[in-house]
């Protein structure tokens, strides 16, 4: 099953071109776990039993592997990651043969171990491996489910979370390494079915992926990209986000982000009190990825969980949208917020000074010049950049409060504006409103509205049970989001 080769094909590298071993393994594959169709089976109905209905049974046997590999961090220097590798093998139909390969991007966590070839999941119950085994792997599809550089024995010391060019040479280094390795992914560089996915930080990480990909068709020809609720208007998001619409966990996302940039391009700030209230300034800088769950460090209030802005300081929330109100509120308090005051205020002089987005449309604006370090950092990662020339379908619900969906409405008004012909980006909004569920798309529909009345009976009839359902809307759609794009994908075959 696992061939070695001696050379690894060099293409366009991406921010570094000194970096020579790019995508090539540190060492062997390490075989992880197997999974017999019917133990999965069992396993999914003991430990996921309402995903089981959506991924279905499992019908292939699904060898795991964990393969470490070179690539770069979000400086252009040198590290290493780790990718798991899921190939699929059987006797039932589609599971012998040639067989598609997923590169499938993972969402969020803060778990810096979180090694998705382990299918235990990360220390916030996140587990988004089982997912990529159950819905792809033991379906027939060959799964690449890279861990990130900063993740999973990585060398690097952080996480370039949501740096569109490293993210997604991260990928391309994975699919590289595992097509060195493995048979079956290196014969299907050769004309076989390649698909790119991901969801909420994977699904700016799989367009990313998308658009390195196109700058480099010789050794990339995928056939369909598939995207979930990913921040693409990354410059939108940022400067709505500081004028006043701060989105469910904004304190863990802006701790992120903002040590990414730092890291990456060393702008956001002087030193950490800059930006950073007092009582959290000492602990923010390496705070995540870590070690910790992040609900113990919002017990501990080593972080705020939802307060990033300080009661009182303007622009005051942004509650103009009723599906994401209450989450807005909830980012404003009189202490324990996130983000220093004085930070805030300058960046929404900057907004004023140098917009970026249009004010009715959103659309990202050719006279952009902002000065703020954090919204110059927004710009250089949103992704209405580019123009997709293979199919991609977006998915998401318009309710959700963690990646608002304007990232999802603008990005498809970019390509449509751009001179993308009509039926090769697709959206689908699980949330239907008050319309119902209705067209191609009323059982995923109605399988999202089942899913959050079963949220709202077990939050209960009050406002912090309303809270809560409102910051749930984003984990309540992942699952449909991922039947979705396998349907997309399997229409290809």
């Amino acid at each position: 099953m696992i061939q070695a080769q001696d050379q690894q094909n060099e293409a366009v590298p991406l921010l570094s071109k000194s970096v020579k071993n790019r995508g090539i393994p540190t060492g062997p594959p390490r075989e992880r776990e197997t999974l017999e169709p019917d133990a999965f089976s069992a396993q999914l109905a003991k430990d996921a039993p309402g995903e089981l209905a959506l991924t279905g049974t499992p019908k292939c046997k699904v060898e795991i592997y964990s393969l470490g590999y070179h690539t770069i961090g979000g400086h252009g220097e040198p590290t290493t990651a780790t990718t798991g590798v899921m190939i699929p093998s059987g006797s039932a139909d589609g599971c012998r043969g040639p067989l598609p390969v997923v590169l499938y991007a993972h969402g969020t966590s803060v778990d810096k171990n979180y090694d998705l070839a382990n299918l235990n999941g990360d220390i916030n119950q996140q587990n988004e491996g089982l997912d990529a085994a159950a819905f792809y792997a033991a379906q027939g599809f060959i799964v690449v489910v890279p861990n990130y550089a900063g993740y999973a024995g990585s060398t690097l010391s952080y996480a370039p979370f949501l740096n569109a060019d490293q993210q997604a040479a991260d990928m391309i280094d994975a699919l590289r390494a595992a097509r060195s390795t493995f048979l079956p992914i290196f014969l299907n560089a050769f004309g076989g079915k390649l698909f790119v996915t991901g969801y909420s930080q994977g699904g700016f990480v799989a367009m990313a992926t998308q658009r390195a990909m196109q700058e480099n068709p010789v050794e990339f020809r995928p056939t369909a990209i598939a995207t979930g609720s990913g921040p693409y208007a990354l410059s939108l998001l940022v400067d709505k986000e500081i004028a006043g619409a701060p989105s469910t966990l904004a304190p863990l996302l802006f701790n992120l982000i903002s040590t990414s940039y730092q890291k990456s391009y060393g702008n956001v700030y002087a030193q950490p009190s800059d930006l950073f209230a007092p009582v959290y300034a000492a602990n923010a800088e390496g705070l995540l990825p870590g070690t910790v769950p992040q609900n113990t460090l919002f017990a501990e209030n080593i972080l705020p969980e939802r307060a990033l802005f300080q009661t009182g300081s303007l622009p005051p929330p942004n509650v103009s949208n009723p599906d994401t109100a209450i989450v807005t509120e909830a980012g404003f308090a009189p202490t324990n917020f996130y983000m220093n005051t004085a930070y805030r205020d300058a960046a929404n002089a900057d907004i004023s000074a140098h917009p970026c987005n249009d004010a009715k449309t959103g659309a990202l604006l050719s006279s952009c010049a902002p000065t703020n370090g954090l919204r110059i950092d927004g710009v250089r990662n949103d992704l209405r950049t580019f123009i997709p020339k293979m199919p991609l379908q977006m998915c998401g619900a318009h309710s959700d409060t963690l990646v608002y969906f304007f990232n999802t409405q603008v990005a498809e008004q970019y390509f449509a504006s751009h001179g993308v012909p009509p039926g090769r980006v697709s959206v689908i909004d699980l949330d239907p409103g008050v319309a119902g569920p209705h067209g191609p798309f009323a059982s995923l529909q109605q399988g999202f509205l089942d899913a959050k009345s079963q949220d709202i009976a077990a939050a209960g009839n009050t406002p912090a049970g309303a809270l809560q359902v409102a910051s749930d809307i984003h984990t309540l759609a992942a699952p449909f989001c991922i039947v979705a794009a396998r349907h997309f994908f399997q229409s290809f075959q």
